[in-house]
């Protein structure tokens, strides 16, 4: 009996000892679930939550806008990308921590389109076409525009030492040919000169000498234009959307932000430089008016006809209307590599923000209240409303030049308080 006596005590200790860890993690297992239901996911997307008439003039930012989805802490940080595991364990695809050295990174730990990850014949393929070359190109994605794409880039890039700057965000604009109106009008309001964004016009090949020559001639006065080989058509515009992330890709990966916009929009780039510079670096966004549930067009006499064979399904799927998108640099990466390899589908929003978006799995933020619909448009142009009774970013499509230069007016008007 006695001798029962220690093994009996040990048993005791035991169950003490068991007690008393098990209410310890119930206790922090209740404090962490807390924690978490507070604070909201790590990439949670809200719209900009303001007052219907926020004047932009009240920017004074001591509180940044939150409207994109939070980063983590650097600390938490690890660089994902489509078919990468973010697992710590070694060797396998898809098995092994990224390597760091591989994918150069912003200061905010921002994924800079890894080269390295594309086939090595990848510059001269654009999704189908295999001879894909840039017409007009050149290297530059500093804030000024210093050298045409004839220059050298070796010892002039290094006369301009500090000149060169990664700007904040570069502007991507979609323009036909024979827009050269439409250029010279963005180039004197809203695209003008500012230190925090690069400015450059996508347009395809023409079948004119005359005309490839003018368009040469504009290069060489603006340095601004990057023409691909493909043939500018409407049947080409996923061309004309991927080759543009695809300069991107190449030319300018160090941009903190992709603006894709149509040269007949206003953007109030005051106010979204503003606002971008304001709110710390984000990522997997892509921020844009949100079309749901659209029809395909099955009748022959629409513009936007697509067959069956080129689509099968009775709606497209979630989308961005191609007139204004902001990415940010790993979503503007993903979306290139993924169209890369998929077949051809010539409406360029639906396959771009639409198919390839879900494939590489991002979802919509949508615009909300920073986009001015055409009777705000209309308000302000008619003068019974100011241009900062409401804070926003862009406008519908399809303005005229006269429309975007008395916007312009009307913004700097207000901002300057003249």
């Amino acid at each position: 009996m006695f001798e029962r006596r220690p093994l009996f005590g040990a048993l005791i200790g035991l169950t003490l000892i068991v007690t008393v860890w098990h209410m310890s993690f119930q206790e922090a297992t209740s404090g962490t679930s807390s924690s978490s239901s507070s604070s909201g996911s790590m990439y949670q997307e809200s719209a900009i939550v303001l007052p219907p008439y926020m004047p932009a003039s009240s920017l004074a930012y001591s509180t940044p806008l939150q409207f994109l989805p939070a980063l983590p802490q650097p600390n938490e940080d690890r660089i994902m990308s489509v078919g990468i595991d973010e697992t710590e364990t070694g060797g396998g695809a898809g098995g092994s921590m990224v390597n760091q050295s591989v994918f150069p990174l912003l200061l905010s730990s921002i994924l800079v389109n890894p080269l390295e990850m594309l086939p090595k014949d990848d510059y001269n393929n654009l999704i189908d076409l295999k001879d894909f070359k840039f017409i007009i190109n050149f290297n530059n994605c500093s804030a000024e525009s210093g050298r045409s794409h004839h220059e050298s880039v070796g010892t002039d890039s290094l006369k301009m030492g500090d000149e060169r700057r990664s700007p904040l965000v570069l502007v991507l604009v979609h323009s036909a040919p024979t827009n050269w109106y439409k250029r010279n009008t963005i180039r004197d309001t809203w695209g003008q000169y500012d230190p925090r964004a690069k400015l450059i016009f996508l347009i395809g090949a023409v079948n004119s000498s005359v005309l490839q020559r003018r368009l040469e001639q504009e290069n060489r006065l603006y340095d601004d234009i990057v023409q691909g080989n493909f043939i500018d058509a409407y049947r080409n515009m996923t061309y004309k959307h991927v080759m543009a992330l695809k300069w991107f890709t190449y030319h300018c990966p160090e941009a903190k932000y992709v603006l894709k916009v149509d040269d007949d929009v206003f953007v109030n780039t005051p106010v979204l430089y503003d606002v971008l510079e304001s709110t710390s670096q984000r990522r997997r966004l892509l921020f844009c008016q949100e079309i749901s549930k659209a029809p395909v067009k099955r009748t022959h006499r629409s513009k936007w006809y697509v067959s069956i064979q080129e689509y099968r399904y009775k709606y497209y799927p979630n989308h961005c209307p191609g007139y204004s998108i902001i990415y940010t640099p790993d979503v503007a990466f993903e979306l290139y590599r993924e169209a890369q390899q998929q077949p051809y589908f010539w409406i360029d929003d639906v396959h771009l923000t639409g198919t390839i978006a879900r494939r590489i799995n991002v979802t919509i933020t949508p615009t909300g209240r920073m986009l001015l619909n055409r009777s705000q448009k209309d308000a302000i142009l008619d003068r019974t409303a100011n241009a900062t009774d409401q804070l926003f970013f862009f406008t519908t499509p399809d303005l005229r030049e006269g429309e975007i230069r008395r916007l312009w007016k009307a913004v700097t008007y207000s901002k300057n308080g003249r």
